[in-house]
């Protein structure tokens, strides 16, 4: 992993972004991380306590690890600064949303923005073994989202507030989403 700080425009506006980047080294402490993760989440289900949600440390690196974008860590120069990743050879920020669990409950900070979003689910019908689905799901979709009888998600993040609402049960398998990739491994190059 290595830190490198890039001159790009985002949202049509020229800054600096300085991107976390990865290779193969990479690949194996992320599933040491996972694996580490995964121990604590099971021992916490034996004592019938809340599980530790999915890291996003974990969730955005395996998705670098895929894709070859770099992970978000600062920007100067631009205002809106709300995204996960970013990929420099098609200059799209990215937002990640990932679960282990069958379904979400996934929020919107009201200031984020992105270019594409991509949801990961680690669930794999409960193994949780660290492979995962891929999903694009197309921006108005989730803006559009009803998130309460009269509101959106976007009608919401106007307000100042943090949208809810499940992808997987709301997008994915209402609208019948297919993934973009199955059981990724990026503990392996593929």
């Amino acid at each position: 992993m290595h830190i490198k700080t890039h001159k790009v425009e985002v949202f049509s506006e020229p800054c600096s972004l300085e991107l976390m980047h990865f290779d193969d080294t990479d690949r194996v402490k992320w599933k040491q991380l996972f694996d580490q993760w995964k121990s604590l989440k099971m021992g916490m289900r034996e004592y019938k306590s809340r599980e530790p949600n999915f890291p996003e440390g974990l969730s955005e690196v395996a998705f670098c690890l895929h894709s070859g974008s770099g992970r978000f860590i600062k920007l100067k120069g631009n205002s809106k600064a709300s995204f996960d990743t970013f990929d420099l050879q098609d200059n799209r920020s990215e937002q990640i949303k990932a679960c282990s669990v069958e379904y979400d409950l996934t929020s919107f900070g009201p200031k984020s923005v992105w270019d594409d979003i991509y949801f990961l689910d680690f669930f794999n019908e409960g193994l949780l073994d660290g492979r995962f689905d891929i999903y694009q799901i197309p921006t108005d979709l989730i803006l559009n989202m009803k998130v309460n009888k009269d509101q959106t998600v976007a009608d919401q993040q106007n307000q100042g507030r943090r949208p809810r609402f499940s992808i997987k049960r709301k997008i994915i398998k209402e609208l019948n989403i297919k993934p973009i990739a199955t059981k990724v491994t990026v503990w392996k190059k593929d």
